[in-house]
């Protein structure tokens, strides 16, 4: 398993080290793999949304806080999980910051 970040390399290695993660984890500071999977970006107007704030209200209260956002803060993520040669899985891309891809069903992609 690998990740994609799209973080400069400081936030990534906290990244890293705050949430323990146990697989390499790449930098797409340019953006590439974020234009190949076609993920969107966060709009004046989504920024506003019930939902968005509501993310951004729980995230807050749990005590998270975003560090630098790299060169793109407006980027959306996803979650796709791919098989050898290029099958698709799972994929789950967000629609509003905070709208991350359920992690039991990512577990069940990966066959666990």
């Amino acid at each position: 398993m690998t990740a994609i970040g799209t973080g400069g390399k400081r936030y990534a290695k906290a990244f890293i080290e705050d949430e323990d993660v146990p697989f390499p984890v790449l930098l797409d500071e340019d953006g590439i793999a974020a234009e190949i999977v076609d993920t969107g970006t966060i709009g004046v107007t989504s920024i506003l949304r019930p939902g968005q704030l509501a993310a951004g209200f729980r995230s807050f209260t749990g005590g998270h806080r975003q560090g630098n956002a790299g060169r793109r803060p407006l980027q959306l993520g996803a979650t796709i999980v791919m098989a050898p040669g290029g099958e698709i899985l799972y994929e789950d891309r967000e629609d509003y910051a905070g709208d991350h891809a359920d992690i039991d069903e990512v577990i069940r992609a990966l066959g666990g």
